[in-house]
């Protein structure tokens, strides 16, 4: 072994963060994500330098969640505005062409949030018009 490596500073993190883009049967489930990052440094660098890296990397790692959390918003966006066009009444294949979806591309009704009032009015005359009929 390198005698550089003997005397060298190892500096081990672990580190916990939520994580909600996990595709499960529950979609709001929340779930923690354990990362371990191992920083390497060597006994040439001068302590302040040392502190330099080992703070610029934790900036870095601190980073990690409020990218998460903009791809977050970023979905709910394009969930939001899928379910208001298609209440407005766009059909689904603009909407799908809106989302960068391919034509008929299932992954659309996944944005949409249905209007299940509508689907209610209908068995309600559907159930009307069946006992009108005795």
């Amino acid at each position: 072994m390198n005698s550089e490596y003997k005397s060298a500073l190892f500096l081990s993190i672990k580190i916990g963060y939520l994580s909600s883009f996990q595709k499960q049967a529950a979609n709001s489930l929340v779930t923690e994500t354990l990362q371990y990052f191992v920083f390497f440094c060597r006994p040439a660098y001068s302590a302040i330098l040392v502190k330099c890296l080992i703070i610029n990397v934790l900036r870095f790692i601190l980073a990690i969640p409020f990218f998460t959390a903009f791809l977050n918003i970023t979905y709910w966006a394009r969930h939001t505005w899928a379910t208001i066009a298609h209440k407005i009444g766009v059909s689904k294949d603009v909407i799908s062409l809106a989302l960068g979806h391919e034509f008929g591309c299932k992954t659309t009704s996944i944005y949409i949030d249905y209007d299940m009032e509508k689907v209610d009015k209908a068995n309600r005359q559907v159930l009307d018009y069946l006992e009108n009929l005795k």
